[in-house]
């Protein structure tokens, strides 16, 4: 079975969410009422064409492919805002877009409808019949000033996607100001990224029951310094956490069903 068909096939039962992860930062939700939540997917080799990147995983998707009711962007990196995929995705009606400010005008060059498109500064906060979105503090540097992270709920299920940020626990769990299910956070240590030791200390902190690494292996240059964007690394630290906490390192293409 593809990937295309096994998001589209993909029912929870009432109460649950299936978690699919698509590589680098980008995550896909499946919720019981059938509706699809994409967050930051990178399917095309943008940032081999802009800045000589290449990726070293495979995309799962094709743009043509992603049937989305939500989809959410961290910030305008290419990695995140894929402008190879967003055009595609726009011209579907049924997608509404959640993103960070630094997103707004690249969605106005498309001329996507304001009405369906919504910027969130932190703190602010997007909700549907079923799905509530907030923006939370992140810090990526002077390069993605407006970068944040999302706090999805859905299914009375919490999930925080930090985003790119580097380690501001303060910040961090100011703008949270709630327990999480399930906690995405990077590791990768560059680029003002947190490295797998800092993801683990923001967990213990913020105490998710599931806490999944991301930005790892799609670029040779999030691996060039020894221990960083090494998810062996991040499960020989996530194991020094409380048993509450269960790091799971997801292959891409891999599917995790959570029920709250």
């Amino acid at each position: 079975m593809d990937f295309h068909h096994k998001i589209s096939s993909t029912i929870p039962s009432l109460g649950s969410i299936t978690l699919f992860y698509i590589a680098q930062a980008g995550f896909c939700i499946k919720t019981s009422k059938g509706r699809t939540i994409m967050i930051d997917p990178y399917l095309s080799d943008a940032c081999e064409r802009l800045f000589h990147f290449k990726r070293m995983i495979p995309s799962l998707l094709t743009p043509e492919e992603v049937d989305a009711d939500l989809y959410l962007v961290t910030h305008h990196h290419a990695d995140h805002l894929d402008p190879d995929t967003i055009p595609v995705i726009a011209k579907s009606l049924k997608t509404i877009f959640v993103v960070a400010p630094d997103c707004r005008s690249f969605l106005n060059e498309l001329e996507v409808p304001k009405n369906r498109y919504t910027v969130l500064g932190e703190g602010e906060e997007w909700q549907s019949e079923e799905i509530k979105v907030r923006a939370i503090f992140a810090d990526h540097g002077e390069l993605a000033p407006d970068a944040q992270g999302f706090l999805i709920e859905v299914e009375g299920i919490k999930i925080y996607h930090a985003g790119d940020t580097a380690f501001r626990p303060e910040e961090i769990i100011s703008s949270l100001r709630t327990e999480v299910d399930i906690m995405i956070a990077p590791i990768n240590g560059q680029y003002g990224n947190m490295t797998a030791l800092e993801a683990c200390k923001l967990a213990s902190l913020i105490k998710p029951k599931i806490l999944i690494p991301c930005h790892f292996w799609m670029f040779l240059e999030h691996v060039s310094e020894r221990g960083k964007g090494d998810p062996a690394t991040f499960l020989k630290e996530v194991a020094k956490l409380s048993n509450d906490i269960k790091g799971i390192v997801m292959a891409p293409g891999e599917q995790l069903e959570y029920s709250g």
